[in-house]
């Protein structure tokens, strides 16, 4: 017969060693858990899917399902300043 002691309510002066050993299996259980949930949270599809939902939450408008009008803008902005440098650059290297 096991008692279902917490490791808080454990103390080694007052447990029994059935007391002790539950209360050691219990934490072992606990950490065990909490490692499970750790590797869970960084398991490579799961970063992934959160980076990818994350990034669409940025552009996508979730109540409407349209793209939302300043992520346009930003990527219209980009491309023409990409295009600026461009141009810039290769008129600097005819002159010189």
């Amino acid at each position: 017969m096991t008692d279902n002691v917490y490791t808080s309510d454990v103390t080694v002066d007052s447990a029994s060693p059935t007391q002790l050993a539950e209360s050691i299996r219990l934490r072992e259980e606990r950490i065990a858990d909490n490692i499970d949930e750790l590797v869970g949270r960084v398991h490579p599809k799961v970063l992934a899917t959160r980076a990818a939902n994350k990034a669409k939450s940025t552009v996508v408008d979730e109540e409407s399902g349209s793209v939302k009008p300043e992520a346009i803008a930003l990527g219209v902005g980009t491309v023409l300043g990409v295009a600026a440098l461009i141009v810039g650059f290769s008129g600097r290297s005819k002159r010189g």
